[in-house]
């Protein structure tokens, strides 16, 4: 699927709710409507979306092809393009849809994953590899310039870089901790996942690092992106819930993991940390399913930014699911 700027544009509208030429024109007053009509047929064309009726005909988003388009970069760093906000009717499709059509639209069921379905436990060095290159990766995604070498000494031999700040050692040592905590109490992870359990996590995560702790109170903005998370705070407690009895309710590990790693930082549950949060929540699931986690060593900061763009803007789950599948593809 290709999209041109003013597709792209029409496409944001729809998802926000505006589902006629007219309404949309109301949006975007520099297209004018025959130029939204051409872009409504077009994404007719590409499957992305559905026409309804005849006379003044209304549209509706088709989330098999949404969930897996590709979105192209030029898109995702176009200042101008519309504002997009949490969308509810993509969270009940995800609620609705069997697992295994997700799956298929994914293309997970061609994929074969190394060591998938492995029933031993980890073993004391695959966690001890983990933790070092997690720790370190999940930090440096975030600012943080602690190397590799510099986290391995940290958290093996308790030597801290004298080159480093303190915020920048205790956000390692946070994940440290919190792998430990994910390893010692495999069964909050294995079904039903609470809100505590969540909250526990990104204690841990945050702990000492200036962000406060439990479901966040004030409305917060994402760099670099037009999307605008809920702000009630009574919303994001019901609607935190649901997001976890969605991936309660998935059976196969490795979609799980995916919607963790997606839908925790769409929400934007917490003050800050959320991306962490989700990564953590995510290699929680795949080390109590399939004893092995991820650590996203082969990503730029740059390229999770645009994955998360891509999903949180245009509901796409393609880039995330892709970086996902190569980090499980690789041998351990």
């Amino acid at each position: 699927m290709t999209l041109n700027k003013s597709n792209s544009y029409v496409l944001l509208n729809i998802i926000a709710g505006y589902n006629t030429a007219t309404m949309i024109s109301q949006h975007i007053t520099n297209i004018n409507i025959r130029s939204i009509q051409r872009s409504l047929a077009r994404l007719v064309d590409l499957g992305v979306i559905k026409r309804n009726g005849i006379n003044n005909p209304y549209y509706n988003i088709i989330y098999k092809k949404l969930a897996v388009a590709v979105i192209p970069e030029k898109l995702l760093i176009d200042e101008s393009r519309p504002e997009s906000s949490y969308n509810f009717e993509f969270v009940d499709w995800l609620k609705t849809i069997p697992e295994s059509e997700v799956e298929a639209i994914l293309g997970f069921d061609k994929i074969a994953f190394n060591n998938i379905g492995a029933n031993e436990k980890m073993t004391a060095k695959d966690l001890e590899y983990l933790t070092v290159e997690l720790s370190w990766k999940s930090s440096s995604l975030e600012g943080n310039t602690y190397t590799l070498l510099d986290t391995q000494l940290l958290l093996l031999e308790g030597i801290k870089a004298k080159n480093k700040t303190e915020f920048e050692t205790q956000m390692i040592l946070n994940h440290k901790n919190a792998i430990a905590f994910i390893v010692e109490n495999g069964d909050l992870f294995k079904q039903d996942i609470k809100f505590s359990t969540l909250e526990e996590i990104h204690r841990i995560i945050s702990q000492n690092l200036g962000i406060d702790s439990g479901l966040r109170k004030k409305i917060i903005k994402i760099s670099a992106s037009n999307y605008r998370p809920l702000s009630n705070y009574h919303q994001l407690k019901e609607h935190a819930e649901s997001v976890l009895g969605i991936i309660s309710n998935i059976n196969s590990p490795i979609l799980r993991a995916l919607i963790a790693l997606a839908l925790i930082p769409y929400l934007q549950t917490f003050e800050d940390g959320n991306k962490r949060t989700g990564r953590m929540l995510a290699n929680a699931i795949l080390i109590h399913s399939i004893s092995r986690g991820f650590s996203l060593r082969r990503l730029t900061a740059r390229q999770l930014a645009l994955s998360y763009l891509s999903f949180y803007e245009f509901n796409s789950l393609k880039a995330l699911s892709d970086l996902l599948v190569l980090e499980l593809s690789r041998p351990l």
